[in-house]
């Protein structure tokens, strides 16, 4: 435990969200996307005690944003009060990082409050234990910007590398499920097939290849492996749009095609002919009701404004 003091009162954040996971990077890969955002306001307050939490949509009284502050001001023993005020702008429940995103601004905007007394790293463990079943690809990635690489865990550990890559979202209408995340992740109780496993590193080390080497078809290639995990999820039912949209979005030019996070949002690399336009006329033609967004790589949380 770290004692310390507030360096600012108040702190104004940005959080972006992030799709993770990309196929071969169950767990342990992200990337920050500047299509939607959460904005959120940290006010210290020495005259109370505990975290006073709001919010523009309704949201439970456990949720990841009041639990990343409680795991923050325990971890730097501070025992005055704190106000969130918490404004929504990534959609919930489909795949994009929106619990993340909340956990990650506030347990960030807290440590900028404090004088940035936590490591980042610090800060990503908080962030990750604040969901109700912890993993640090989407909080990283938002934290960090760029691609995140989670390497360890207990505490969880992740480093990012930037590229100005620009994507498709193709979010669907259809209506999920309440707790979908612990649904799917219950889902993955099999063993992975030896030779499954095995394929599924060479695809993250293609993957990872591509952004060391700023080649998208071979960040593309990694991001079409068959995964376990999106085939074991894909019997559930949820990722339905996923499978009619995979092949014809391919065929039209996109050099990677997955589920974004827990899904059902689908994530799309395309390649340099391939436009929205397509991608519209796709969805369409499969008979596939969703929105679809362009949208580039993030750098990460942006803090937009600081009180003393």
């Amino acid at each position: 435990m770290k004692s310390a003091k507030p360096s600012f009162k108040f702190v104004s954040a940005e959080s972006p969200m992030s799709s993770a996971n990309l196929s071969a990077g169950f767990d342990v890969l992200g990337v920050a996307l500047d299509a939607y955002h959460d904005e959120l306001d940290i006010e210290l307050d020495t005259s109370q005690k505990g975290v006073s939490f709001r919010s523009n949509v309704p949201l439970p009284e456990e949720n990841t944003a009041s639990r990343a502050a409680e795991l923050f001001l325990e971890k730097v023993d501070y025992r005055g009060g704190i106000n969130i005020s918490l404004r929504k702008g990534i959609p919930a429940g489909k795949g994009l990082g929106s619990s993340g995103a909340s956990a990650a601004g506030v347990a960030f905007a807290l440590n900028v409050a404090f004088g940035n007394v936590l490591g980042l790293n610090e800060v990503i463990d908080i962030a990750a234990n604040s969901e109700s079943s912890p993993h640090a690809d989407n909080v990283s990635a938002s934290l960090l910007g760029g691609f995140s690489f989670v390497y360890s865990k207990s505490p969880y550990n992740a480093f990012s590398i930037y590229r100005e890559w620009e994507f498709y979202l193709i979010i669907p209408k259809s209506e999920t499920p309440q707790s979908k995340t612990e649904l799917l992740r219950k889902a993955l109780g099999e063993p992975v097939p030896f030779e499954k496993f095995v394929e599924e590193k060479y695809a993250l080390n293609s993957m990872l290849r591509g952004l060391l080497y700023d080649d998208k078809s071979s960040f593309g290639k990694g991001m079409n492996v068959d995964s376990y995990h999106q085939y074991v999820r894909s019997r559930t039912g949820l990722y339905s749009d996923f499978v009619k949209l995979k092949k014809p979005l391919l065929d039209s030019g996109a050099l990677g095609v997955c589920i974004s996070g827990a899904g059902p949002s689908i994530i799309v690399l395309p390649g340099e002919s391939m436009t929205l336009d397509d991608v519209n006329k796709i969805t369409e033609e499969n008979g596939v009701t969703a929105d679809t967004v362009e949208t580039k790589v993030s750098e990460g949380i942006k803090i937009k404004k600081k009180e003393i």
